[in-house]
């Protein structure tokens, strides 16, 4: 098995151009900022720098603060400006069998996420904040790829109603509405860039509230803290927009409990998470996790030195679906731990995921890149790749130049999907990722 760039030889090249233009920009706008503060002063440098600086000191001291563009706390309008960006890019290989017991062999690239965002912290007790996705990548379906403007990630108004209202009461308090991430998982309530695999679980998929066009919704919630406990709670419109969404069709309703157990444990981290979601709304209207009625997700995560372990178990109820074989119960769980094999260097990941359902199509495999690789003529995997019953094992490592910055990700995922006791897929996928953020 071979991981090769994808076979349309144009795009590919396109590819390596775009990569070697955003390195080539990345490099001038280091050296640019490497001698200048938040203010954009120039600093003293160093004649000689200290003994434990790094080619790449400047470089990651950047990432880790990000373009801060401006910051005076004492300002009483702006406090802080800052920008934001995410890199994120992949090549993928399929070997499997399908449905009719073919052989796949499925090779791509791809712009994972590329993102440019901004911060703003105004009035002392707000926060506003936007970031859009800026390429669509269709070449993994056998598409173009181009960089324009791809809709409104998130975008969002936060009020810091603690400090505002002087509330005592509450260690956090703050109130938010716009259009953001809804974390249905423990994988969920793990960013992008800080995930441990190339990509989520089928299962932690399933159950994220995204729109049909795998968008954030809008809407509003309160988000506090008091004490161990970390707490967010509220609702959101179904309907889908590339900017605020309108409350033309159904809701979702949404908790999430963290309790940080971490002193009473004696380890390094000890959380323990519950998130719930109820979407009250029609199978005729817009919709969200694929219209996934309810959910209820329980997760954990456990670390200690160099190792840490990560738990999910997840059941919900798929609602009405356009057939009975994908409505009605289904469940799931992973298991994900990590071993640092050099301290904050090189890790060791792997994960086994496994999902199921009452129905014979009530589960599914990701869109990356098994269904994929059916989109391009390449497989013929019966009912859109869903089953009933789907177990999935990911082994990987992870390279870190500058932390979470910025790294780069190898891995290899067994899937084995199958439909009341038939067979429906199974093979492997292999992953190299490369992904940065400021």
């Amino acid at each position: 098995m071979q991981l090769k760039l994808h076979p349309q030889t144009e795009g590919t090249n396109r590819s390596v151009g775009v990569i070697t233009i955003i390195a080539t920009l990345a490099t001038l706008t280091i050296n640019g900022f490497a001698g200048t503060t938040s203010y954009g002063k120039a600093t003293e440098s160093l004649e000689e720098p200290p003994p434990e600086a790094t080619p790449y000191a400047d470089w990651c001291t950047l990432l880790k603060s990000g373009l801060k563009l401006y910051s005076n706390t004492d300002n009483p309008l702006i406090q802080e400006f800052k920008l934001m960006g995410r890199l994120q890019y992949q090549l993928a290989t399929v070997d499997g069998t399908d449905s009719f017991g073919d052989d796949v062999g499925y090779d791509t690239d791809e712009f994972r996420r590329v993102r440019l965002g901004a911060s703003l912290k105004a009035l002392n007790h707000f926060q506003v904040k936007a970031s859009s996705e800026i390429v669509v990548d269709n070449e993994p379906r056998g598409g173009d790829r181009g960089f324009r403007f791809n809709g409104l990630w998130d975008g969002y108004v936060k009020l810091n109603a603690k400090s505002a209202f002087n509330l005592e009461g509450f260690d956090a308090l703050k109130i938010g509405y716009g259009r953001r991430e809804v974390h249905m998982t423990e994988e969920w309530n793990t960013s992008s860039k800080l995930i441990k695999t190339v990509e989520r679980s089928a299962i932690a998929n399933k159950v994220w509230p995204s729109d049909s066009g795998f968008s954030n919704p809008t809407g509003f919630w309160v988000e506090g803290t008091n004490g161990e406990l970390s707490w967010q709670t509220g609702a959101f419109t179904t309907s889908r927009s590339e900017w605020l969404a309108p409350w033309d069709d159904g809701q979702l309703y949404y908790l999430m409990l963290d309790y940080d157990l971490s002193d009473r444990t004696g380890l390094d981290q000890t959380d323990l998470l519950f998130m719930g979601s109820y979407q009250d709304v029609d199978i005729d209207q817009d919709r969200l996790a694929g219209g996934v009625e309810w959910a209820t997700s329980v997760g954990a995560r456990l670390a200690n030195d160099r190792w840490q372990l990560r738990l999910n178990a997840t059941i919900g109820d798929n609602g009405d679906q356009s057939s009975e074989l994908r409505e009605d119960t289904f469940w799931g769980f992973v298991v994900l731990p990590t071993y640092w094999l050099v301290q904050d260097k090189f890790e060791a990941v792997f994960r086994y995921q496994y999902q199921g359902s009452s129905e014979d199509q009530g589960i599914r495999l990701n869109s990356r890149y098994v269904r994929r690789a059916q989109s391009t003529g390449d497989a013929n995997i019966i009912g859109g790749a869903r089953g009933d019953e789907h177990h999935s094992f990911y082994g990987g490592l992870n390279y870190y130049f500058c932390g979470d910055n910025a790294k780069i990700m190898a891995g290899i995922e067994y899937d084995d999907i199958s439909s009341d006791g038939h067979h429906v897929y199974d093979g492997w996928t292999g992953f190299l990722a490369f992904r940065l953020y400021f």
